[in-house]
């Protein structure tokens, strides 16, 4: 998922006029997407492809395609599979709680940065720097919301954990007490 991510900073720098966007962004040999990331973007296949971005659509295919923002080439959501085997693998991931203090104290997600909700517009250069970010939170709407921010503030490899951490533990995904400050 990375890999798109970093195609879609360079599609977009191409487009707003910066030729040198994405330059610092890993090759595709040097980092190989998981088989349910592989999956769930073949839709990216070489057939004619509808973008919307902005109210605007292009047909990707043997033209260039006219993106306005890298959410068009990059999924919002991803699932709980995926980072799971992500996380496992040793992947640099960084999980970004935005539930409450008092939903949290039930248990997170090991390694977690908590930055509730509420916070996040007065916290969110704490994962400015971070190679990927992935928000949960009890269900998937606040993680959802928590995501599009990001975004909104250039953040594109921001995503939203589908089925927040009730996902994660029905496919038995791990959760641990968080320390306390």
């Amino acid at each position: 998922m990375g890999l798109i991510r970093s195609l879609a900073k360079k599609v977009i720098g191409k487009v707003a006029g910066r030729p040198d966007a994405g330059a610092t962004a890993s090759s595709p040999s040097s980092a190989a997407p998981s088989a349910a990331s592989s999956d769930r973007n073949a839709s990216l296949g070489s057939g004619p492809t509808l973008v919307r971005a902005h109210n605007q659509v292009a047909v990707a295919g043997d033209e260039e395609p006219v993106v306005e923002n890298a959410e068009a080439l990059s999924m919002i959501e991803c699932s709980a599979q995926e980072i799971k085997e992500r996380l496992d693998a040793g992947e640099p991931v960084t999980v970004l709680d935005v539930r409450e203090p008092s939903e949290t104290a039930g248990g997170i997600i090991p390694g977690a940065l908590l930055i509730p909700l509420g916070q996040l517009r007065a916290r969110w250069e704490e994962v400015k720097d971070a190679n990927e970010i992935v928000c949960y939170c009890a269900a998937g709407a606040r993680s959802l919301q928590a995501a599009h921010f990001l975004r909104e503030k250039g953040l594109f490899n921001a995503t939203s954990l589908d089925g927040g951490i009730s996902g994660w533990m029905e496919i038995g995904g791990k959760i641990k007490r968080p320390s306390l400050p």
